[in-house]
C-alpha cells in the first residue's frame, strides 16, 4: 500500500512537472504571438502609409501632366492665331 501511494506521489508530481513546463511553453508562445501581432500591424500601418503617399504622388503627377498639356495647347491656340493674322 505504502508503495502505491509513493508511486502515485511520484507521479503525480511528475504530472505537476509537465504541466509546469507546459505552461511555460505556452506563455512563452502567447509572447511571440503577442510580438508578431504587434509586428504585423507595424507592417500593416507602413502599408497604408505607403499606399497613401502613392496615390499623393500620383495625384500629383496627374496634375503636372494637365498642366502640361494646358500649357502645350495654349502654345499651339496661340501659334495658330498669329500664323492666322499674317
Amino acid at each position: 500500500m505504502r508503495e502505491r501511494e509513493l508511486a502515485l506521489r511520484d507521479h503525480c508530481t511528475d504530472i505537476k512537472e509537465r504541466d509546469a513546463k507546459r505552461e511555460k511553453e505556452n506563455a512563452d508562445l502567447r509572447r511571440e504571438l503577442a510580438d508578431a501581432r504587434q509586428e504585423t500591424a507595424v507592417l500593416k500601418q507602413q502599408l497604408q502609409d505607403h499606399v497613401a503617399q502613392y496615390q499623393e504622388w500620383d495625384r500629383r503627377r496627374w496634375g503636372l501632366i494637365v498642366l502640361l498639356l494646358g500649357a502645350v495647347l495654349s502654345l499651339a491656340s496661340g501659334l495658330i492665331v498669329t500664323l492666322a493674322k499674317k
